[in-house]
């Protein structure tokens, strides 16, 4: 499925069943592409531009299980520039040479999501652990976690997911704080 296949399904799911989120961001124009790729020295992968040029980030949804929303191309700017200056400068899980490849694209509270330019591959970074490769064949890349999540907000409910390593992670739009919403909860909803 392609990024925008993935974005309609995730748009559609919204719509009718989390009316009460905010609406997503707009597209990103080309030229603030350009402006990122100057500031980065790099390109992001095709997928990941392609996402922005759909919506410039997710604003205040989470997309992406556990919780992640996608940053826009002021967050992701924001978010690299402190990570190579406090969270990858004494990273041992990280080669030097290759901290400058890595971009955040995602964020849930501390915790990050990056993408390597060079091959497209996901990573992670925590305060605590550090930065880590994503194993799971799902977080290869950022189409396959997004063809993921579409497809699950196009299958019936209830839409469980079985991540590796995280257990059993529900859409819902019926969280009892954030009703009419797209919320991820850990197990299944009763």
């Amino acid at each position: 499925m392609t990024v925008e296949e993935s974005w309609e399904r995730i748009e559609r799911w919204i719509a009718r069943h989390a009316p009460e989120e905010d609406p997503l961001p707009g597209p990103c124009t080309p030229a603030d592409l350009e402006r990122l790729y100057e500031a980065l020295g790099a390109r992001l992968p095709q997928d990941v531009e392609r996402s922005l040029l759909r919506h410039d980030g997710s604003g205040l949804t989470d997309i992406l299980p556990p919780g992640y929303t996608l940053l826009g191309v002021e967050e992701i700017l924001r978010h690299r520039a402190i990570w190579l200056k406090d969270g990858a400068l004494n990273d041992a899980n990280l080669e030097e040479g290759e901290k400058l490849f890595l971009v955040p694209f995602a964020a849930l509270s501390v915790t990050q999501l990056l993408v390597d330019t060079r091959t497209g591959r996901l990573g992670w970074w925590d305060i605590e652990q550090c930065f880590n490769w994503r194993d799971d064949p799902l977080w290869h890349s950022f189409a396959d976690v997004l063809d993921f999540v579409g497809s699950l907000l196009a299958s019936p409910p209830p839409w469980t997911a079985t991540l590796s390593g995280d257990g059993a992670w529900e859409v819902t739009d019926r969280d009892p704080d954030f009703p009419r919403m797209l919320v991820w909860t850990e197990g299944t909803v009763d």
